[in-house]
């Protein structure tokens, strides 16, 4: 049996979380990658090495074989003859990502540590703390229980005039760009066209809507993420073009809520009648925004949204 088959080959874990999980030392992971081409690490838009479960548990292996007395070289060539017979037996899963997470790494105390360093504006902290969190919890996970609070409590900071703006900003944007990283980097996607993800015309608040993305792709759910600010027209013609089976529309202020309102004037004259499906802060704080807005509400969590969407991406993709 190959124990390989069970893991995924997904670009999860940073060069210091291997470290720490194979024993091999940074300096020896470049020079195998630079002298042999492995392991073969994705890379993040920024440059940096990204190693996938599969990656993990072969340079356990390998090194396995070097501290038995095999040359690295005749290791790693070892290595690949036997996965590609499919003869590499290794265990299920790399042993800390599956053992639970010790108690100091409660999800309170992640998020506080994970505020903190952003606050005082340490981002090799806090990519050490994301590299680490990694080691025990799924992008899921964190998306929802780490990445999503942290950015409300930034928000709400910022509200308060107890943080500058140029702090908030520097904080939002590590963590939309996380966000942003799993979202490329996520299952393959199914073979239907993507889901258009876009915040309402004239709304810049976008974490809820990354958010969404990031845990639609993990289901392998295909996205085309808009962002900020799409204007009606614009959105209009994409959807013309690409016809996904879904679009989402986010809004968080009133004022922006209320211009949603407008989405069939211009969907409804390109596609005829797309499944449209809306929410954000804006409908939970004021309910009765959502009487007589065409769509249907996503409701008001992110995880009732995603119970919602994942029945009617079956049911029009023809999966059901």
């Amino acid at each position: 049996m190959n124990g390989l088959a069970t893991m995924t080959e997904e670009p999860l874990y940073n060069i210091g979380v291997v470290t720490r999980l194979t024993g091999v030392p940074t300096a020896t992971l470049h020079a195998w990658e630079r002298r042999y081409g492995f392991p073969e690490a994705a890379r993040t838009a920024g440059g940096h090495r990204l190693y996938s479960e599969k990656d993990i548990a072969r340079l356990r292996w390998v090194k396995a074989q070097v501290d038995g007395g095999m040359a690295v070289s005749r290791a790693i060539a070892a290595a690949r003859a036997l996965e590609a017979e499919g003869r590499l037996f290794l265990p299920a899963a790399p042993e800390v990502v599956s053992r639970p997470a010790p108690e100091s790494g409660a999800p309170a105390s992640l998020r506080e540590a994970l505020l903190e360093a952003l606050m005082r504006h340490d981002l090799l902290a806090a990519d050490r703390l994301m590299g680490d969190m990694l080691a025990f919890h799924s992008p899921d996970a964190l998306t929802t229980e780490i990445i999503g609070p942290v950015l409300s409590e930034v928000g709400r900071l910022w509200e308060e005039g107890r943080i500058t703006i140029a702090t908030e900003h520097l904080a939002s944007n590590y963590l939309r760009h996380r966000l942003l990283m799993w979202m490329v980097s996520g299952p393959p996607p199914r073979a239907v066209n993507p889901i258009v993800l876009a915040c309402a015309p004239g709304e810049w608040h976008e974490g809820s809507l990354l958010m969404l993305g990031v845990l639609l792709r993990r289901k392998s759910w295909p996205v085309a993420y808009l962002g900020q600010n799409v204007p009606f027209p614009d959105l209009a013609e994409f959807v013309a073009q690409i016809r996904p089976p879904l679009v989402v529309l986010v809004a968080m202020r009133e004022d922006t809520a209320r211009t949603l309102a407008e989405w069939p004037q211009w969907i409804r004259q390109t596609l005829g009648k797309p499944l449209v499906a809306y929410g954000g802060r804006a409908f939970v704080l004021r309910p009765e925004l959502r009487l007589g807005l065409p769509g249907l509400y996503l409701g008001d969590t992110l995880q009732e949204g995603l119970a919602q969407i994942e029945p009617l991406l079956l049911r029009e993709t023809g999966e059901a």
